[in-house]
């Protein structure tokens, strides 16, 4: 009997002894990841865009990890803080070349990159960058690369719609005399009128723009109306739109894309001006931008929302820049063993490799060069051109009551013109052209829904019943913006777009209001039945014209939204659902996408496919259970207190025992037939069937736990027939228990 204590232990050691060496295998084992350094302004100034870049980074980095990595290789992100100085750049970058990181992504500001530039070359380190846009970065290293537009193709797309969109106003610009600035000034001068642009540098040589600049002063005195451009990095764009306000501009300027966040209002947040008239800097302010989420698909909607849960706040065009740099390298970093000039051969990891595997992932980089090798981006496809960049042209977007949103008119570029007929879309005012570059001249519709009121929801005709206003605001006179339709709407009389209830123009566009009123079909998720929370969609969509020429944004002024775009306050438009409670109304912008050429011969050597602009307004709803469960289980809890109650009859009650559960499973069935019946017919099984099926399980074990304690008994044996029962009264109880634990656990609120 001593012994078998020892053998227990012998046991037990041997086991852990087991499960220690094969750990320690696996890890011996496991790969060694792929380091790639993250160079960042992690503090100073632009920290704030530098942890919206490592969040960015951090999820495209996840996901590749979460399906395996690179050929079995997780990725693992090594972080540089460059505190947005030259200086802490460049020394970061040479500890950058002597770590065993096989490339770089960054770094945020064009200054920080330019300086890291030469040293990267030098130890041939292929780098990334999503934000740094001086053209010298990528014209004077051909181990760097830029995943959006040099500074100078942005300021020239800047030219651009000011021609087409604003015909040629007189330009006012104000640029900085370093790299950038002198990258935005060439690029702007290129595809401007000379005769309609005055042009004026600052000096910031001291690394500060001066109150008293006498560029400054001449172009707040330049007579006559105009729109001033700012071309300017981030470090002075901020102090350049002060002075000119604080010099009496009140009309139009346009800053570069360093200015394209809402965070940038923060500059102004704290100055005097500010606190005494609030917008006083921001008024009549736009920015150009590679990203706008509020007009952007369904790709850059499903990448705002998680980095929403994430991070807990929006995305601007930063973090959607260095998710796309950051695919870029991961798709290199898996393209580089497959590349015929290494024979199979990705990245090795050992010590005497560290120069080859960067300069296989360099060259992979740079066979990404055509649309069938692109990386699939959040705006489109990624691949660079002959200058290592990914020129797309920018969008325009203005600041209102501390929101950054799309401007109501915008160009987007046609990548494939195979298969227009553009002669006859520039006749209809569909097209413009500058040199060799064609763009359609896309009208953006401001679009809010607002419930009135939701009737009625039936799951087992998976349908719902809403009252809501719809409303339109837009550029321009064209009716075509308002050619919807509600695919879900069971009536289509219920809807018709040329008849709305208020039409006019208010702030310079266009308004058009409806009242629409009808049932929607719906697809409701019933796994978590009647614990379930549901979301009612109502999706519209124009399939008259493609999405280049109309998209649908979110009216956040209109609104009145939260940040996250979804609004909370509940009214009485859902007093009516006795079993259901409201959560929260979201909008989001989609497109119906289609690879179709629809028979046209023209397209059908092309590549590209053919969007239409939707939009959404979901609201979510939960289920009551309480209420449910009160009004329609109550018998079932009943059912169970009653056969829970037979485990403890005596054993005169023999017979009870067996027949009460059995006329339980046939109540309880029927009680299960009257609630499939509210939900009609389903391919899954729900929560409340798996209640049930637990159910029907208890009283099998209950009609055995009573005819095996007979049998028993019959035997002689008491005792074991005594321990049987209170076995069974325990499974009972604790199957129970273990049911409503896990219900609450995963369901409470």
């Amino acid at each position: 009997m001593k012994q078998r204590p020892i053998m227990w232990l012998a046991v037990v050691a041997g086991v852990a002894l087991v499960l220690a060496v094969a750990w320690a295998a696996i890890l011996w084992t496991r790969p060694e990841p792929i380091r790639i350094a993250f160079a960042n302004s992690l503090s100073g100034p632009s920290a704030p865009a530098g942890t919206e870049s490592l969040v960015a980074t951090q999820l495209a980095v996840d996901e590749a990890n979460a399906k395996g990595g690179v050929n079995g290789r997780l990725i693992e992100l090594v972080l540089f803080d460059d505190a947005s100085n030259p200086a802490v750049a460049r020394a970061n970058a040479q500890a950058i070349a002597d770590s065993p990181c096989v490339a770089v992504l960054g770094h945020y500001l064009s200054s920080a990159s330019l300086a890291a530039a030469p040293i990267y070359r030098d130890a041939r380190m292929p780098a990334l960058t999503g934000s740094s846009a001086a053209d010298d970065l990528t014209n004077n290293s051909e181990y760097y690369f830029r995943a959006l537009s040099p500074v100078s193709v942005q300021a020239r797309s800047i030219a651009e719609h000011l021609r087409a969109v604003m015909r040629e106003p007189k330009v006012r610009l104000v640029h900085t005399r370093d790299s950038y600035g002198k990258s935005f000034e060439r690029g702007f001068a290129t595809a401007y009128p000379a005769e309609q642009l005055r042009v004026f540098g600052l000096d910031v040589a001291a690394g500060q723009i001066g109150s008293t600049d006498e560029a400054l002063d001449a172009a707040a005195q330049e007579p006559g109306p105009g729109v001033i451009v700012v071309g300017a990095a981030t470090d002075f764009s901020a102090d350049i739109v002060k002075a000119l306000r604080r010099r009496g501009i009140k009309g139009m300027i346009i800053a570069s894309q360093a200015a394209a966040r809402e965070s940038y209002l923060q500059n102004f947040a704290n100055e005097p001006e500010e606190k005494a008239h609030p917008g006083f800097f921001s008024e009549n302010l736009y920015a150009a931008s590679s990203l706008m989420f509020d007009s952007a698909g369904v790709a850059a909607q499903a990448f705002a929302a998680d980095y929403k849960a994430k991070a807990g706040t929006s995305p601007s065009w930063v973090a959607g820049g260095s998710y796309d740099a950051a695919r870029l390298m991961i798709d290199a970093l898996k393209r580089a063993a497959l590349h015929p000039r290494f024979m199979g051969q990705g990245i090795q990891k050992r010590s005497d490799s560290k120069v080859a595997d960067r300069d296989r992932v360099r060259v992979a980089l740079a066979a990404i060069d055509d649309p069938k090798s692109a990386v699939v981006g959040l705006t489109g496809r990624l691949y660079f051109n002959a200058n290592r960049d990914i020129p797309r042209p920018i969008r325009l977007g203005f600041f209102r009551y501390g929101l950054f949103v799309t401007a109501p008119l915008q160009l987007v570029r046609i990548d494939q013109p195979k298969g227009i007929d553009l002669a006859a879309e520039r006749e209809r005012g569909h097209v413009v052209t500058f040199g060799d570059r064609h763009y359609w001249i896309q009208r953006v519709v401001y679009t809010g829904i607002d419930i009135i009121r939701v009737s009625r929801i039936d799951v087992k005709q998976n349908s719902f019943g809403v009252d809501f206003y719809l409303w339109m605001r837009f550029a321009g006179d064209d009716e075509a913006q308002t050619h919807v339709e509600f695919p879900a709407l069971a009536d289509r009389g219920a809807f018709d777009p040329a008849r709305p209830i208020q039409a006019g123009r208010e702030d310079g566009l266009s308004y058009r209001l409806y009242r629409i009123s009808g049932d929607f079909k719906a697809r409701f998720d019933l796994h978590d039945y009647p614990f379930d929370t549901q979301q009612l969609r109502l999706h519209l969509q124009n399939t008259e014209q493609r999405r280049e020429l109309i998209t649908y944004v979110i009216d956040r002024f209109g609104l009145r939204l939260a940040d996250d775009g979804s609004s909370r306050v509940e009214d009485g438009a859902y007093s009516g659902l006795q079993l259901w409670r409201f959560l929260g109304l979201s909008y989001f912008v989609d497109s119906l996408s289609t690879g179709s050429t629809l028979g046209r011969a023209s397209l059908f050597g092309a590549e590209a496919s053919t969007e239409f602009a939707g939009f959404n307004a979901v609201i979510t709803l939960r289920r009551t259970s309480a209420i449910y469960m009160l009004k329609n289980l109550l018998p079932l809890f009943l059912l169970v207190l009653v056969v829970f109650a037979t485990l403890f009859f005596p054993e005169t009650m023999f017979r009870e025992r067996v027949t009460i559960p059995v006329t339980s499973i046939l109540a309880s069935a029927v009680l299960l037939v009257a609630v499939n019946g509210q939900i009609g017919d389903v391919g899954y099984t729900v929560v409340v069937e798996e209640m049930f099926y637990i159910f029907f399980v208890l009283c099998l074990m209950t009609i055995l736990a009573g005819y095996r304690h007979e049998k028993l008994r019959d035997a002689g044996r008491k005792r074991a027939a005594v321990v049987l029962d209170y076995a069974a009264q325990v499974v009972y109880a604790g199957t129970v228990l273990a049911v409503i634990v896990v219900l609450y656990r995963r369901y409470a609120v």
